[in-house]
């Protein structure tokens, strides 16, 4: 399949010898394992690829990602690799389509977007700590409380479980959809979570909390801090538990060499959904960052 329109465009899948052409245009983004590729190639005055989406269902939702080259008119290459995704999510049975980059008010993306008749339909919110705040406070705190936890909980890193077990604790949350959090628990996943800090909480032989964090540069993103417990009490401990632990094992990777130097924490969350990570991020001095909208369209 392909198109040709303005600036001699043509998109088009990339032939197998092309696609770390396509990858080297998302070097500054994480992308998907399973996603599927389409090129923005102009042919003149050489052919060469400006742009590109990937994409891949979730449900009936077409997820895609964009990028373009710098000095390239962003909207009309946009605006094809839109049109030519929407058309493979529709044969492929979709019903929406939707950007997978969360985008601030001020992201050139979302007036693309909205030309291209998409619309928001929800919002997140982020936080931002520097490690060392952030470590301060957790130590801190565990040497007031940290004996207040019962003697039966335990952690165990996600590497040696099951991404079910994370799912059983937070699907109620609405964090991450399921199939994300699989691709992201896999070994070797670019960008995936890491897999001896992540970790599940538990009490005797059940699951009641997750943390699951990917590394990336010098932010340390934690996609879900989630403690399933009604009691806030315990809760707060459980949070403790969980961020002590990370906190522990990264300082003593760094005093080995065995990694380098984590700057900022970042958490996310819901608009409305789990205020536990917007108390968790307030209560160590987090800052809250601009919302970060969800863009889809119906197809």
């Amino acid at each position: 399949m392909s198109n040709t329109g303005p600036l001699d465009l043509t998109v088009r899948a990339p032939a197998p010898a092309e696609v770390e052409r396509v990858l080297h245009l998302f070097r500054n983004m994480p992308v998907r394992p399973t996603s599927q590729f389409l090129g923005a190639v102009r042919s003149r005055p050489i052919e060469r690829f400006v742009g590109a989406a990937a994409w891949w269902p979730v449900g009936t939702t077409g997820m895609f990602q964009l990028t373009c080259e710098p000095g390239v008119d962003r909207a009309v290459v946009a605006g094809q690799l839109i049109d030519k995704v929407a058309e493979c999510a529709r044969l492929a049975g979709m019903q929406t389509i939707q950007c997978a980059n969360l985008l601030t008010d001020d992201n050139a993306w979302l007036g693309v977007l909205r030309t291209q008749g998409f619309q928001y339909c929800r919002s997140e919110r982020s936080f931002e700590i520097a490690y060392e705040d952030a470590w301060r406070r957790v130590m801190e705190l565990h040497h007031r409380h940290g004996s207040r936890i019962p003697a039966s909980w335990r952690t165990e890193p996600i590497r040696d479980l099951s991404p079910e077990t994370a799912l059983e604790v937070i699907q109620s949350h609405h964090l991450m959809p399921p199939d994300e959090i699989r691709a992201y628990w896999k070994r070797n996943t670019p960008h995936g979570f890491t897999l001896d800090l992540s970790c599940i909480l538990f009490d005797g032989q059940r699951a009641f909390g997750a943390f699951l964090a990917r590394r990336m540069g010098e932010v340390y993103y934690v996609d879900v801090q989630v403690v399933r417990e009604t009691n806030p009490r315990l809760r707060s401990l459980g949070d403790l538990y969980m961020m002590y632990r990370m906190f522990t094992l990264h300082d003593e990777a760094q005093r080995a060499g065995r990694d380098v130097p984590i700057h900022w924490l970042r958490f996310r969350c819901g608009e409305t959904e789990h205020v536990q990570t917007a108390n968790l991020a307030f209560r160590m001095g987090g800052r809250e960052l601009p919302p970060q909208r969800v863009m889809a369209k119906a197809l």
